[in-house]
């Protein structure tokens, strides 16, 4: 009946877009882009789109760092061992937010 205008996965929020719709500042997209966390796409001219899988994701990961207590280096390597050990990090993640 209805039709998504976009899938998740396809990048259109801007990063001031974003970020008031996580609830953060700018920067922090910026510092999780740094820390590798996310990778939003860029346009031509450099600017970063985020996409609704991209914002789940960092909501996700800040929830961890709230309510684990984690810092981005603990993110960090809860991801780095999911990839290791070939965990899917979204289903991780769900089972580690129950």
């Amino acid at each position: 009946m209805y039709r998504w205008l976009h899938d998740s996965h396809k990048p259109v929020y801007t990063i001031s877009v974003a970020a008031e719709l996580i609830g953060c500042h700018p920067r922090t997209l910026r510092i999780y882009e740094e820390e590798e966390l996310v990778q939003p796409k860029r346009t031509q001219k450099k600017y970063r789109l985020y996409s609704q899988h991209d914002l789940t994701k960092i909501k996700r990961l800040n929830s961890l760092m709230a309510e684990w207590g984690l810092t981005l280096a603990g993110v960090r390597a809860m991801l780095k061992m999911a990839e290791r050990f070939h965990i899917e990090v979204e289903s991780m993640l769900d089972e580690m937010l129950k």
